[in-house]
């Protein structure tokens, strides 16, 4: 066996520096004659990187298969390093930071895209850091250390890569950002509008727009500190609740440390929306066994900002909170059932109180009438989108098993093991729980408007989460010795996976050149202001230009914003879209900006098929049949459209029966 694994780990790691030697040299420009491809320059990278790759190499083989003799040569390193004395934490840092900096900030993101020049980079960094930092004089480096410098690279290249977006770059980042800055306006910052009226919310989540929009408060923030704010809300809260789970059990400081990590990169795989960590946090502080009147303070506050933030994630504080009170709970041999039911009626209370809560924020939940009015129910499911395609290459399916099976595995086998020990009660809710969460979870996935990543399986990995927390209880080291090696495997599998994750796609933030910037802005600002003499400016697409005064004394038209026009196109709704017909036909509006408007369907082979072409369908080609672009930038993703004289190439179905 051990034989075995000395082979399979040669192999392997041949196999990365091989792989990452010749994604080096596809990657690389043809441009010079070196080797068929490579200019001076490149060719001497190349070979440097060779003779790198093949140092580390032999040292990892030495490391294999003759440890012993290596051994005798760490002495020299080993002095060195306690030589460096506090110099070793700006070479620690530095070995942390560097990946970051260097796939997110320059260039050599967009060129050294390879998962094996990354896998490479990432293993290199946490060596470094690990060589550094491990102390004494009898090892080298140690195993903690490794994995706790592969967590923090992970980790610090997850932040990285979010705060990639604080720019004040004034249009929309993603398909959506700029108009759920708009969104998350209305409640604190809706005084930025020349609006006749209240402001309201076609998709109300207060939950969600509150805690975004409440950086809104401050007067006059411009948009590079909502993007920051933006940033801190999907990094700090995953942190913050690893640090508060990572206290139930025993773990030393740096056992708490990587659980941390490792909660923000197993979470951040979804990603999980910031609202469900934060109703995560609220039991986790407050949910405790016995502490009664304190659990139902944390369920009721939990449950009542879950269901306000999104009504799917109503169940999942009161399923948290029954994991937590049931972990304590123990049955008595000689205890009467009804000393029993007496026991486990506090947690029957305070988990009808918490649904009470969830209820009393979206009342919708008792009125199933009106609950399945919605547009969400009358939206296809796409099933295929559960296997690989192409909105999601791996699929729903593979992508979950490869991101949460190592995790399972460890938790299954404890149990079966009997390290976790867990009567009937508990083994019923705890899996029982997942089961449900990972059902419901793949169910929204395949929802029309969904299934490009895993942030619809939130409450299934938050569970996990919760779950590894409860079996820290019983757990006093991040590598118990007890452990087969097997099972030391699979967890180091359940640390490298999200590390891996985090660190395998990322690539710097791409914008258009500043010309091209300034002059789309220009030109948006002209054509605004000739057409406001005219009539009304609809804002589909590009809101946030009205929110941070980028267009300025423009009276806002709340209705036909771009995310409730897809919701309604995809649910193929008739009537809603009738009324906006008729204010194209009527040219209500003397100017529309819109992102790029085209009349072409896709096919199954392109990403986001089904939703590209209910936008065709529903507000693409009516648009353009009323209206004509009279200026389009692709490099921005805006388009300006005027009344057209006579309409053209209208779809029958525009015209009311």
């Amino acid at each position: 066996m051990k034989k075995l694994l000395q082979i399979a780990g040669s192999f392997t790691t041949g196999f990365i520096l091989y792989r990452a030697q010749m994604e080096f040299y596809q990657l690389a420009p043809s441009i010079g004659p070196f080797l068929g491809k490579l200019t001076i320059k490149w060719g001497i990278a190349f070979f440097c990187l060779a003779v790198f790759d093949l140092l580390i190499f032999l040292i990892i083989l030495l490391a294999i298969w003759n440890p012993e003799k290596l051994k005798k040569k760490e002495r020299p390193l080993i002095k060195l390093r306690e030589r460096l004395r506090l110099l070793r934490w700006p070479i620690a840092i530095a070995a942390l930071v560097f990946p970051a900096y260097l796939l997110l900030y320059t260039q050599w993101g967009s060129i050294f895209t390879g998962p094996y020049l990354r896998l490479m980079l990432l293993l290199i960094s946490s060596l470094l850091f690990a060589l550094v930092t491990s102390a004494g004089e009898s090892h080298l480096l140690t195993r903690t250390s490794f994995f706790l410098g592969l967590l923090l690279t992970g980790s610090i290249f997850a932040m990285g890569d979010y705060l990639t977006n604080v720019t004040n770059y004034p249009f929309t980042l993603s398909w959506s950002e700029g108009n759920r800055l708009y969104d998350y306006s209305i409640y604190f910052g809706s005084d930025r509008y020349t609006f006749p009226g209240k402001l309201t919310i076609p998709f109300d989540a207060p939950g969600r727009h509150m805690l975004w929009g409440s950086i809104f408060l401050i007067p006059d923030t411009p948009i590079w500190l909502h993007r920051l704010w933006d940033a801190i809300l999907w990094t700090i809260p995953y942190l913050f609740l690893g640090f508060l789970i990572a206290r139930w059990g025993t773990l030393g400081g740096k056992g708490k440390l990587m659980f941390s990590l490792w909660v923000f990169l197993f979470l951040t795989q979804g990603p999980i929306y910031t609202p469900l960590v934060l109703s995560a946090l609220l039991i986790v502080i407050f949910v405790h066994p016995g502490r009664w009147l304190l659990s139902l303070l944390g369920v009721v506050l939990a449950s009542f900002y879950a269901a306000s933030s999104r009504y799917t994630w109503f169940a999942a504080p009161v399923t948290w909170t029954v994991l937590i009170l049931l972990s304590e709970f123990n049955f008595n041999k000689d205890e009467k059932t009804i000393s029993t039911l007496r026991r486990i009626m506090p947690i029957v209370l305070i988990s009808f109180a918490g649904l009470a809560a969830a209820v009393i924020a979206y009342p919708q939940l008792i009125l199933p009438k009106e609950l399945t009015t919605g547009s969400s129910f009358s939206q296809p499911l796409l099933w295929f989108r559960l296997l690989p395609n192409a909105t999601y290459n791996e699929g729903i399916i593979l992508g979950i098993i490869t991101k949460t099976i190592p995790l399972i595995i460890l938790l299954v086998w404890l149990i079966v093991d009997k390290q976790w020990k867990l009567n009937w009660i508990q083994k019923f809710a705890f899996v029982g729980s997942a089961f449900v969460f990972l059902m419901i979870g793949l169910i929204i996935s395949v929802k029309i408007g969904g299934g490009n990543n895993l942030h619809n399986l939130d409450m299934y990995l938050v569970t996990l989460v919760i779950l590894s927390g409860l079996m820290l209880k019983g757990v006093n080291k991040i590598f118990p010795s007890k452990w087969p090696l097997w099972a030391k495997g699979v967890l180091v599998l359940a640390m490298f996976v999200p590390s891996w994750n985090s660190f395998n796609t990322a690539t710097p933030l791409q914008l258009p050149p500043q010309n091209i910037v300034a002059n789309a802005l220009e030109t948006i600002q002209t054509e605004v202001k000739n057409a406001k003499l005219q009539g009304e400016i609809l804002f589909v697409d590009q809101r946030q230009l009205l929110t941070f005064d980028f267009i300025k004394d423009v009276q806002l038209v709340s209705e036909y914003e771009k995310k409730y026009l897809i919701e309604q196109a995809m649910a193929n709704n008739f009537v809603y879209f009738q009324e906006f017909y008729e204010d194209l036909a009527s040219k209500r509006f003397s100017l529309i900006v819109s992102n790029p408007l085209s009349r072409k369907k896709q096919y199954i082979t392109d990403s986001f098929a089904e939703e590209n072409n209910a936008w065709v369908k529903w507000v693409a080609r009516p648009v353009l049949c009323y209206y004509k672009p009279v200026y389009t930038s692709k490099e921005v993703r805006i388009q300006l459209l005027v009344p057209r004289a006579t309409p053209k190439n209208c779809p029958n179905y525009i015209y009311p029966p």
